[in-house]
């Protein structure tokens, strides 16, 4: 059974009761605790086991900080080699103006916390993290993604030639297939928070990106009027 750290600001025992039972009706063994629990809370979480996930809420703080300091935690009681969880943010949209966000966030979510989107999202996470530990490649829809190597080609090798940002982009929407995101939260999340230049950017790097990708690929990505760019996932 796969571990679930619940962190929280203040009250370890009052996490969002809607993202606790979405995790527990997908079979995870949930924990939580205060984000400034002492090490022997830590370590007897899961018996002394490190946690494969962390999810951490933030929805009554603004202070990044916290995420930074989980992920130190983890390292000073299990040492450098202990595999690092993905994290998972309860956040809200003031967050999402912090030019720290994508540097500490593997993933977030914003409220209302639906059951639904809880365990696709926390599913997501163990997929891509199944996919860098078995060779850090993602196939979708045609196409193969080397997330290290910043490189992708067509199901039969051939490479496509994307600029770094179109790659970026693509590996954004791919990553979270199956969600769909607007343009201002695509710009904070893949050009940045400091980004000066205009939504419409979105907009031509998506239509630039559908014409490099193989047409079977091409499809899947969707333009859903009120709701964003994204992936479909059939």
């Amino acid at each position: 059974m796969q571990n679930v750290l619940i962190l929280t600001r203040d009250a370890p025992d009052r996490p969002p009761l809607q993202v606790t039972h979405a995790l527990m009706a997908a079979s995870l063994h949930v924990c939580p605790l205060a984000f400034d629990a002492d090490e022997d809370e830590w370590i007897g979480a899961f018996n002394g086991v490190p946690p494969h996930l962390i999810v951490a809420d933030l929805s009554d703080s603004s202070e990044l900080f916290l995420l930074r300091s989980a992920r130190s935690r983890l390292l000073a009681i299990w040492g450098e080699g202990v595999p690092i969880p993905p994290l998972l943010a309860l956040l809200t949209r003031r967050h999402l103006t912090s030019p720290e966000l994508r540097a500490f966030v593997d993933d977030f979510l914003l409220p209302p916390y639906e059951p639904e989107e809880v365990k696709a999202r926390v599913a997501l996470l163990f997929f891509r993290k199944r996919s860098v530990e078995a060779g850090d490649m993602l196939h979708f829809g045609g196409i193969r993604l080397s997330l290290g190597a910043g490189k992708v080609s067509t199901a039969e090798g051939k490479p496509l030639a994307l600029t770094p940002r179109e790659f970026q982009l693509l590996r954004f929407l791919l990553t979270h297939r199956g969600r769909r995101y607007p343009r201002e939260q695509i710009l904070a999340m893949v050009w940045g928070v400091d980004y000066e230049g205009g939504e419409r950017t979105v907009d031509i790097h998506i239509r630039r990106l559908r014409a490099k990708l193989p047409p079977e690929t091409a499809e899947l990505l969707e333009t859903r009027r009120g709701l964003g760019y994204g992936f479909r996932v059939d």
